[in-house]
């Protein structure tokens, strides 16, 4: 009896079963790896980690940090140095000081309570206030930096203002030792620059306002009890920007208050330009001679011809050290963001 012929189709599936029996295994990952990504999509067992030097946005962030650390050393050598060092800017120091201290004697109460805010009690209460926005943030390395930036900001001014920094007698004022920096202002500045670290989303853009106006308070009021120059207040200002710039973490997350957050650099820009503008006015017709030690702060006669110069100084001094304040509070602010 002769065999029935078999169908089309199974001879058809025959003949694939036999091609896949003699077919080479398959080159990719075995069953249950993943495969490999396609159309830019991730893994299905999560993304992979990307570095962070690969990211142009991160290695902008960073060389604006690092720049601005630089700068911050920078300016504070040079201010030092022209303050400290030479006759023009010694008296320029001294005199910007005094006009500040002369037009604001009715606010003196008000500035005896500013400067009586900074002492240790208070310090230790703000760095507890610190650490505990960390913590409820679940970010226990925000506290360590942003304490860090405090403690040695304010180590490193009192070793230049005690160790190493002098200011020598140059003969146009009186022999008034060193005061640069301001431990004050150092200690306003980084307790500021803290919270806008450890500050959440919703308050960073606040706390730098809030910031700024307690740091430019703190620094108008040290000059108004007589306690220090303005440069002895930027240079605090300064040395604290440095510690927070290099410590604070660079975060790319979504900022609330970005077009106000530009409005305070403008604003400091406009500061300097009537900072400059209010110096160069009260100063107009000024003469080194008047400079003479022994007469009080060295400037009674120049300042009594015209009391307005008093008051224009006074502005040129506040513009000077709110400008410096808010141009800090910016760039720490800047770190986190898009």
């Amino acid at each position: 009896m002769r065999p029935r012929a078999r169908s089309s189709a199974s001879a058809e599936t025959a003949g694939r079963s036999s091609r896949a029996d003699s077919a080479p295994p398959p080159s990719g990952p075995p069953e249950g790896a993943p495969g490999p990504q396609t159309n830019g999509e991730a893994p299905a067992s999560g993304p992979q980690p990307r570095r962070l030097t690969s990211d142009s946005w991160y290695r902008r962030k960073l060389a604006r940090r690092l720049g601005g650390v630089a700068t911050c050393l920078v300016l504070t050598m040079l201010i030092s140095h022209v303050a400290l060092s030479t006759a023009p800017g010694q008296v320029l120091d001294t005199i910007l000081m005094e006009g500040t201290m002369r037009s604001a004697r009715r606010y003196e109460a008000f500035s005896t309570l500013i400067t009586g805010i900074v002492s240790v009690p208070v310090m230790v209460a703000a760095g507890i206030v610190v650490a505990l926005v960390a913590a409820a943030r679940r970010r226990p390395t925000l506290a360590g930096r942003a304490l860090g930036a405090v403690i040695g900001a304010n180590i490193t001014t009192q070793i230049l203002k005690d160790y190493i920094l002098t200011r020598p007698n140059l003969g146009v004022t009186t022999g008034a030792g060193n005061s640069l920096p301001s431990g004050h202002t150092t200690v306003a500045v980084t307790l500021s620059l803290a919270l806008i670290v450890v500050a959440p989303q919703w308050f960073r853009s606040p706390s730098a306002w809030i910031g700024w106006a307690w740091t430019s308070l703190m620094g108008v009021s040290v000059m108004m009890e007589g306690w220090h120059r303005p440069s002895d207040v930027s240079t605090a200002a300064l040395i604290a920007g440095a510690w927070a710039l290099a410590l604070s973490p660079i975060e790319r997350r979504p900022r609330h208050g970005a077009k106000v957050q530009r409005v305070m650099v403008w604003v400091s820009l406009g500061l300097i330009v009537i900072a400059l503008l209010a110096t160069g006015a009260a100063m107009w017709g000024f003469s080194m001679s008047a400079a003479s030690p022994g007469s009080g702060y060295g400037f009674e006669d120049f300042l009594q011809v015209r009391p307005w110069r008093s008051r224009v100084l006074g502005v040129a001094a506040v513009a000077w050290v709110s400008a410096v304040c808010g141009l800090i509070m910016h760039e720490v602010d800047r770190l986190a963001g898009e």
